[in-house]
C-alpha cells in the first residue's frame, strides 16, 4: 500500500532574526515497500518508476510474441508457466498497443512524456491519436501544447 503525504505550499520568507532564507515546496512523500520516493512539483519520478513501465513494456511484447508464436495456446497457459496472474499478462500486453511514438518515448527517454505503471495500466484508448491525448493530461511532464 502506497501513502501519499502532500506537504504545504510553495513559499519563501526571509527570517530576519535567524538570518536566514526559508523555503517550502510541496512534495508527495510515496512509501512502497519500505522504499520511499520522492515527487516535487516539476514532476520528478523516480528512475525505479520509469524502469518498472519499460520492463513491463517489454514484459509485454515478449508474452505476446509467445501467444502470437504459439508456444502458448492461452493466456492461462502462460500464465500458469510464468507463475504469475493472468490479469497481470493481460494487462502487460496491452500496454503494446500504445502508439509507437509513446512506447519510444518510454523505452528510450525521449520526448517529455513522464509516465508511470500505474498510469498505463489503468484503461486507455485503442486510437493513437486519442491515446496522445489521454497520457497528455496524466503524463507528469507533458508534452508542449
Amino acid at each position: 500500500m502506497a501513502i501519499v503525504k502532500k506537504v504545504g505550499e510553495e513559499t519563501v520568507e526571509f527570517l530576519e532574526e535567524e538570518n536566514l532564507i526559508k523555503v517550502t515546496i510541496p512534495i508527495k512523500i510515496i512509501r512502497r515497500g519500505g522504499k520511499s520516493t520522492i515527487k516535487t512539483p516539476d514532476g520528478m519520478v523516480s528512475h525505479d518508476e520509469m524502469e518498472a513501465l519499460q520492463k513491463a513494456l517489454i514484459q509485454g511484447h515478449r508474452w505476446i510474441k509467445l501467444l502470437e508464436d504459439g508456444k502458448f495456446k492461452s493466456v492461462r497457459e502462460l500464465a500458469d508457466k510464468e507463475k504469475t496472474d493472468k490479469a497481470k499478462i493481460s494487462k502487460f500486453i496491452r500496454l503494446t498497443c500504445l502508439a509507437p511514438d509513446i512506447q519510444e518515448a518510454i523505452l528510450c527517454h525521449t520526448g517529455t512524456w513522464v509516465l508511470t505503471l500505474k498510469d498505463c495500466l489503468k484503461p486507455f484508448p485503442m486510437l493513437w491519436t486519442e491515446q496522445r491525448d489521454h497520457f497528455a493530461k496524466l503524463a507528469i511532464i507533458a508534452p508542449p501544447s
